[in-house]
Parts: C-alpha cells; structure tokens; sequence
C-alpha cells in the first residue's frame, strides 16, 4: 500500500471519531499526554530528586513539599481516568459504534444483489460489518498509547541531552533493528489473518449449525451431524499449516528483537558504560546515573512501543482499506431521471431479454413478453429453467444482459429505482420472519395505530384471521423466541400467510408470488389461491411455480425451460398443444389423484 493511501486510510477512520465524538479523543490524548509526564516525575526524576538531596545535604521540608506535590499529581491521575473510563468513554464508544454501523447498513441496504450472490463480495462485506467496530476501539487504543509514548519521548530525550547525549545513540540503534523487526512482525500478521479468514468463515459456520435452532430437527434425524463434523475437522487441518508456517518466522523474529536488540545493547552494555563514568570518569554522581539508567528504560520503552504502533497503524490502514473500499463501493442499478407512477400502470414488456450472472452461460435467453395491467400470469417450468431470476429482472434487483424491460413504453433504466421498485409487492421462496411482532412484520416498518385496522385486513385477506384470535396479543405478539420466552413460532404455512398478507397490505399495483403456497397442503393453497386473484382482483398477478394448480385461473402461462419461453398461451390452449406444459400438468395431476 502506497504512503499516501496509508495516510489517508488512517485520516478517513479518524474523521469517524471527530465526526461522533471529538471531545472524547481530546480528553483522552490530553490525559495521556499528563499520565506520562506524572509517571516520569514520580518513577524516574523523583530518585534523582531524593538521591541529591541526600548527597548534597538537601531539607526534610524539600522532601515532603515534593512528596506532596506528586502525591496531587497521583490524585488528579487517578480521579480523571475514573471519569475517562467509566463515564466518556461508554457513551462516546456506543456513539461511535452506533454511527459507524448505521453507514454500513445503509451501504449494505443499497448494494447490487449481485454482491450478495458472489462469495468473494459477500465475505467482504461480512468482514467489514463485523471489523468495523472492534477495528476502530484498536486504532483509538493505539493513538492513546501513541500520545504516552511521544510525550514518554519528549521528556527523555530532553533529560538525555542535558545529562548524557552518547546514551542515546545505544537507544537509537536497538529501535532502528527493531522498527524493521516489527514491520515484518505486522506483515507476517496480517498475511496470516487474510489466509485464516475464509477457512474459519467455514468453520464457524459448521460450529454454527450444531446450535442454531433452525438445524436441531435435521441433526437429529439424519446422519449429516458426522459429515459436518468432518468437515470441521478438516476446516480445522487447514488451520495448523497456516498458523506453522508463520508462527516460525514469527518467533525467530520476536526472540531477535527481545533478546539480542533490547536486553543485550541496552541494558548490559548501557548499565556498563554508566558504571564507568561514575567509578572510573566521576563525570556523574550516583543520583544522575539511576536517573539515566531509569530513563535509558523508559526511552527504550517508549521507542519501542512507538516502533511497534507504527506498523500497528500500517495494519489499521490495511483493515480501514477493506472497510473503506466497502463503503465506496459504487452500484451498477441507478437511478433514471423520471419517477415511474404505480397509479398509472398499464402494460410491463420484456424484449429480446437475455441474462447471465458475471462470466458464466447465459440463465436466460431472448425473453419476450408482455403483460397488461389486471392480467394474471403464470410462469412454470422445472427446476433451474430460469423462473426466479425472471423475477429478479422484472423488480430490477439486476440490470439484464442484452434486450430491455419497459413499464407504459419507458425502459425501467430510465426510472428511479425506488419509485420502480414500488410498482411490486412479492413473495419469495426463502421469506423471511423478524423477531419482532406480527403487525411490524406485515408492514415491515414501524406501526402506528393508524396503521393496525388496514394491518387486520390484510391478513385477513391472507388468511390468517382465525389464527390470530387464538394468541392473546393479536397483533403485538412477538415471532420467533428469539428476544422474547413469550415469542410464538409459526408453522411454515402460518409463516408463509403472514409474508403474503405484506402484498395486500401495499398498494402495488404488480404482485409476484414466487412458490407463494410451497408450504401448504393442496385444498390450502387452492383456498389460498382463491382468496388471493379475488383480494388482488385489481392488481397484476404474477405466479412463479412448480405447483400448476394456480396456473389453471391465469389469463396467460409462459413456460420455461433453460432459460427459453418454450409454450405460451391459457391453460386450454396449452393443454390442447399436448406439449411440455402438459405433460408436466397430467403428471402432477396423477400424484394428487393417487
């Protein structure tokens, strides 16, 4: 990484804490700047004080007006770090946390589905939700310590200059050797942790499976619990040579640098040389020799310490790279210049639609077709034919490959996403639940009262009415246990009533049910069904399925098969062509016959 974008790295994480809380990292630079001058006053020129006043015949009052005066300085300390500690520094991290989170959701909230999709992205993205906190607490404890030492530094290297300016030059050699020590110590570092991430990604997530509520039933009837334990295990194998092969080189290092640069050249050798100036040079007095010795340590130390933050810093930078880079990510789907609106819709065209999801063969293949406003669609095929990424074009969660989709005439590209993205309300497959109440998961937002008659409606159209006069905190009761012992888990077909009650409780003029009934029972789903063209009389309807027992009420069915429309027309005029379609249909009618 360039110096520059080092820099700027470092600058960009600091804007977050003066952004948030600057009055924090003030006071805590400043309280660490007077913590290293009261420590050098009371450890290192407090026995040099104390020494001449006993060799050159110094007052007993001397002595406790000194003892006093640190003895303030100690209070001060120590009551200021209280208040640092305990009071500022809770409020400002939860501040900072908060802040910097929400930039991160909010990023997340407007990447490319894509992203999501691609392993290499998504880990990214991960990391930087998960580091980011925890990464800038590391950085703020390194500035802290940053302050101490340069202050440590300042007051050293003064006190050598007026005493013994030669010493230093045994300082300066061991930090040289050691800066290049740690830098290589750092490198090491993070190299290890970059080949470590993927591997333990994997294993926290077979360690995951074996607590998460959602697998406990399938752990227990079936025998993939020693699979996934296998896997662990070699997750785990992978682990050892990576931690081996740096774990070496960083000992080598680390002994060198301890032993060999500190101990041997500062300690012994410096100890040496004061020795002979006092015994054999009488250049000092014995006050000023432990002086020097004490802040020979404390030089030494802090030049250290501030050889090791700067690689520290190095290995911020490389982080802040990641989260920074994630935050600057651009999106692919964006904005046209007019707002699409839901109150006029009348005709939604795909023409000559192709698709591919980065390098690999095209899902879909020249896709023509056209629906009108109030129609009821029907779209099947088998596994893998295409159905559901023909949704994700049609809502725009990706931008197509060749060909355009028009809304009244316009290519969607030339809407802004949002107020597209509005013409659709939708049921997917994978619905999700939250761990929250029933009517904050309908209207997927916060409920005011307003809001609860037209909440009630909706599921009634969906359903779920007589479901939710059995719990006893109708609309407020909480799903999932997750935050609450009180919290009710919902059977699939329940769930999956309460996801659809979020399309009629929207006023968009397109639903797109993708598997909307794949976790109820046929007379269920045919009920459903019904219940959903009367509700949704006035909108269009598109069903995306494998069941074809809607299909029978839609206006026109397009079926797929790798990615093409092979047939296409109402469920008479397939059924007369005696093709794929109904071949499909007489097979499943057979199963429910059976």
């Amino acid at each position: 990484m360039k110096k520059g974008r080092l820099t700027s790295n470092l600058v960009f994480m600091l804007e977050y804490v003066f952004r948030f809380t600057p009055g924090y990292f003030v006071g805590l630079c400043l309280f660490e700047i007077f913590s290293s001058i009261e420590v050098f006053l009371e450890f290192t020129y407090a026995g040099k004080y104390f020494i001449e006043l006993i060799e050159y015949g110094g007052t007993f009052y001397q002595a406790v007006r000194f003892m006093v005066f640190i003895m303030l300085l100690v209070i001060i300390k120590i009551v200021w770090s209280a208040i640092l500690d305990h009071y500022f520094k809770p409020r400002a991290l939860e501040k900072l946390h908060k802040n910097i989170q929400m930039e991160l959701y909010d990023q997340a909230g407007k990447l490319d589905l894509k992203r999501y999709d691609n392993p290499e992205s998504y880990n990214e993205f991960v990391w930087s939700i998960g580091e980011a906190s925890s990464r800038i607490d590391k950085l703020l404890d390194d500035i802290k310590r940053l302050c101490s030492q340069i202050t440590s530094v300042l007051i050293s290297g003064t006190f050598f200059l007026f005493y013994d300016k030669i010493g230093i030059l045994f300082v300066m050699i061991s930090l040289g050797f050691s800066m290049l020590i740690n830098n290589k110590l750092v490198k090491l570092g993070f190299s290890k942790d970059m080949d470590l991430k993927p591997i333990e990604r994997k294993r926290n997530y077979y360690n995951r499976v074996f607590y998460l509520n959602n697998y406990a039933k399938e752990i227990r009837l079936n025998p993939v619990a020693e699979e996934l334990k296998q896997r662990y295990e070699s997750a785990n194998a992978q682990i050892f040579p990576i931690i081996k092969k740096y774990g070496r080189k960083q000992m080598i290092l680390t002994w060198i640098r301890d032993f060999l640069l500190d101990y041997a050249v500062v300690d012994l050798f410096y100890l040496g040389y004061l020795i002979y100036r006092v015994v054999v040079l009488r250049t000092i007095g014995i006050g000023v020799m432990f002086s020097l010795y004490g802040v020979n340590g404390s030089l030494e130390n802090a030049l250290k310490n501030f050889g090791m933050l700067i690689p520290k810093l190095q290995e911020h930078a490389m982080y802040a790279e990641k989260i920074r880079s994630f935050l600057d990510c651009e999106t692919e789907i964006t904005d046209g210049a007019y707002t699409c609106e839901k109150d006029n819709f009348e005709e939604l065209s795909l023409e000559k639609v192709s698709f591919s999801y980065d390098d690999e063969g095209s899902v879909l293949h020249d896709i023509n077709m056209t629906i009108h406003a109030g129609e009821k669609i029907a779209i099947v095929g088998y596994n893998g034919a295409g159905k559901t990424t023909l949704t994700k074009l049609l809502m725009r969660l990706y931008d197509v490959s060749s060909g355009c989709i028009r809304v009244n005439g316009r290519n969607i590209k030339e809407y802004t996403v949002d107020s597209y993205r509005q013409m659709f309300a939708s049921v997917f497959q994978d619905y999700q639940l939250f761990a929250t109440s029933i009517a904050e998961n309908v209207k997927m937002d916060i409920v005011d009262q307003k809001d609860r008659e037209k909440i009630l409606d909706a599921l009634k159209e969906s359903g779920f009415s007589s479901r939710l006069l059995e719990l006893k905190d109708g609309l407020d009761t909480k799903l999932t246990r997750e935050f609450d012992e009180g919290g009710v888990n919902l059977s699939g077909g329940e769930a999956q009533k309460i996801v659809i009650a979020r399309t009629f409780y929207y006023p968009s003029p397109i639903v797109i049910l993708d598997e909307p009934s794949s976790a109820l029972d046929p007379l269920s789903e045919y009920q459903l069904n019904q219940t959903m063209l009367h509700a949704a009389e006035k909108k269009t309807v598109i069903f995306i399925s494998h069941r074809l027992s809607s299909t029978i009420m839609a206006d026109r069915i397009y079926m797929l098969e790798n990615g093409r429309i092979i047939e296409s027309g109402s469920h008479a005029e397939l059924m007369d062509q005696n093709g794929k379609y109904a071949q499909m249909f007489h097979m499943q009618a057979e199963k429910y016959v059976g």
